[in-house]
C-alpha cells in the first residue's frame, strides 16, 4: 500500500483537482499512516435474507462489481486484476451496476472486453449508471451485450435452475429521469423476491414503495477521499446524497451500497478502499409451532 505523495499522481491533475475541492495538499515528503491511499480491494461477505426464496437457490452467490470507471485513472489493467479478483469469488451470479467508463467512448470496447471475461454459473447482468449515460447508453448496451452481459434496462430476467425461477430486475439510473421501477417489475409473479440492480441508492423510496426486497446500489464511491475532520469528496460534489455506503433498510426493502472499484474527480482513494459486496442468499426460516 503506497504512501499519498504528490508523486503518486499527475502533479498538476490533482494540483489543480484538489485544490477546487478544498482539499488540502501535503508536501511530497510528507509521512503520516494517517494518510496512506488505499490500494488494495476489500471483498465484503454479506449475508441476504429474502422472503420466498425458492429453494434451489438458497445459498446462492452473488460477487457484486461497480463504478469501474475505465479511464486515464483506472487502467485496463487495473480493470483485469477486477475480473481476475471477482472471478476468484467462484460466484453463481455477478451483478453490474453501472458506471463502466468515465470521460470518454474510446474505454468502452476495452472495459467490455475486460467484463467479458467474467466467469458466473447462470450469468452477469448490468444496469448503467450516470457516466454511461453521459458517455453513450447505446454504445455501452451493445458493447456489454456483445461481451455476454445481460443488460436490464427498466427490465426483469428470470434465472431457472432445477425447475425454480429466480427474477432479477435492473433500471437505468435514476438521477437521469429514465429509470422505470414498476416497467421492470412488470410479470413479476407476487410471490417472487424481488432483487434490484440499480446504480444510483436514491431509488430507494421508489423500491420501498414497489416493496422490493433487495436493492443492489453502487454511484457513491464510499465517499472516496476521506481526511479526518474533513467532509468525504462524494458529499462535496453530491451534497444532497444521503447514503455513502453499507446496508440501508426502509421497509420490507433492505439496500447494500457498495463503495465500488474506481475513481472520479481525483486520481485516488483515501481512507476508503474499494469494494467487491459478495453476497449470500438465505432464505427466510419460518418457525414450525410444536403440535399438542
Amino acid at each position: 500500500m503506497g504512501l499519498l505523495t504528490l508523486e503518486s499522481v499527475r502533479r498538476r491533475t490533482f494540483l489543480k483537482t484538489a485544490s477546487s475541492y478544498g482539499l488540502p495538499l501535503f508536501p511530497a515528503n510528507y509521512r503520516s499512516s494517517r494518510f496512506l491511499t488505499n490500494c488494495e480491494i476489500e471483498v465484503s461477505p454479506h449475508t441476504i435474507t429474502l422472503r420466498h426464496l425458492p429453494p434451489a437457490f438458497d445459498g446462492f452467490r452473488i460477487v457484486h462489481l461497480t463504478d469501474i470507471h475505465h479511464s486515464k485513472y483506472v487502467s485496463f489493467n487495473a480493470v483485469y486484476r477486477m475480473i481476475a479478483l471477482a472471478n476468484r469469488q467462484r460466484p453463481d451470479l455477478v451483478f453490474l451496476t453501472g458506471d463502466y467508463v468515465t470521460w470518454s467512448k474510446k474505454y468502452i470496447t476495452p472495459v467490455a472486453e475486460a467484463l467479458r471475461h467474467l466467469k458466473a454459473r447462470y450469468g452477469v447482468f448490468g444496469v448503467l449508471g450516470n457516466h454511461d449515460m453521459r458517455v453513450g447508453a447505446e454504445d455501452v448496451t451493445q458493447a456489454l451485450r456483445w461481451a455476454g452481459i445481460e443488460m436490464l434496462r427498466n427490465a426483469s430476467a428470470q434465472i431457472q435452475r432445477f425447475g425454480q425461477t429466480l427474477w432479477v430486475t435492473g433500471v437505468d439510473e435514476y438521477s437521469y429521469g429514465q429509470s422505470d421501477l414498476a416497467l421492470a417489475l412488470k410479470g413479476l409473479p407476487p410471490s417472487a423476491p424481488r432483487i434490484l440492480l440499480a446504480h444510483n441508492p436514491e431509488i430507494i423510496a421508489e423500491a420501498t414503495e414497489h416493496q422490493v426486497d433487495f436493492v443492489a446500489a453502487g454511484h457513491t464511491h464510499g465517499g472516496q477521499v476521506k481526511l479526518p475532520g474533513l467532509r468525504s469528496l462524494n458529499s462535496l460534489t453530491q451534497p444532497t446524497q444521503e447514503f455513502l455506503e453499507g446496508f440501508v433498510s426502509s421497509g420490507r426493502t433492505q439496500m447494500y451500497i457498495s463503495r465500488g472499484l474506481g475513481k472520479v474527480i481525483v486520481p485516488l482513494r483515501v481512507k476508503c478502499p474499494a469494494e467487491i459486496p459478495v453476497y449470500t442468499f438465505k432464505a427466510v426460516k419460518h418457525r414450525t409451532h410444536p403440535t399438542a
